[in-house]
């Protein structure tokens, strides 16, 4: 019977140099085995640079699920950006990487290859983050900073995520249009696929942290703003591509597989 192997996956705080750039440094350690871990990519607003077989990717913000095959006993380390903050570090617009995975060579050239060695050089997880976290370091000197519009309604939409697109532009002091095309520049795509997005996020939260006995998806989705179940049933399958119940069992079980 084949062994399936099993994630270790830890997130670390950023340098406070970094603090308005990243959210999180992170770490996955995946276990020897027998068969390769299947691990679930969902959207959630955030861009990640991604330390990977070798090489360095940045993964653009994604409108739709993947599952990436990653194998036994490898280790992978990214960078996750705070939605809306990546684009004056990456020196692009994040409405030009959605749903994309771009090696960094292709943004940065010859540095972006050169810090892909580096990283690949790195002896051990600590290392490789370190080069990637001197490397932002440096960047973050002649970086604009971020746009507080865009952040702002990453933030603001977090928390409430029924906010209408009017509200938004009038809270930000911006027309619709000016708010819709600075936040799909920053985020990489529209306040209203930000919302969906942040909303379902909600959802999967909400859902984790509920006692066993309180985990009734009628009563959750209302709590989290949605319209009633059939509207997140919906959602779960545009944005995790299975209704809600299958994919949170399927969730479960392979997260039992996991330390």
């Amino acid at each position: 019977m084949a062994s399936p192997p099993v994630s270790r996956y830890r997130e670390l705080a950023p340098p406070p140099e970094l603090a308005a750039y990243v959210d999180c440094l992170w770490v996955q350690e995946i276990s020897d085995g027998d068969v390769p871990y299947e691990q679930p990519v969902l959207p959630d607003g955030a861009m990640d640079i991604v330390a990977i077989r070798g090489g360095l990717v940045v993964s653009g913000a994604d409108t739709g699920p993947e599952v990436l095959t990653v194998a036994p006993g490898s280790t992978t380390v990214g960078v996750r950006f705070r939605p809306g903050a990546a684009a004056p570090l990456l020196g692009t617009s994040a409405a030009d990487l959605r749903d994309l995975d771009v090696p960094l060579d292709a943004l940065w050239g010859r540095v972006g290859a050169r810090l892909t060695e580096q990283v690949a050089e790195g002896a051990g997880w600590q290392a490789r983050l370190r080069v990637l976290v001197d490397a932002l370091t440096d960047r973050r000197q002649d970086a604009p900073g971020v746009d507080p519009a865009a952040t702002g309604v990453a933030a603001l939409l977090a928390e409430q995520p029924a906010v209408s697109l009017p509200r938004l532009a009038d809270r930000a002091g911006l027309s619709e249009r000016q708010l819709r095309r600075r936040v799909e520049d920053a985020v990489g795509y529209p306040p209203r696929t930000l919302a969906r997005v942040l909303r379902f996020q909600r959802f999967l939260a909400a859902w984790r942290t509920a006692p066993p006995g309180r985990r009734d998806l009628a009563i959750l989705a209302a709590e989290t703003g949605y319209a009633d179940q059939a509207h997140l049933t919906r959602e779960s399958r545009r944005l995790a591509g299975l209704p809600p119940k299958a994919f949170l069992t399927w969730e479960a079980d392979r997260l039992a597989r996991s330390d």
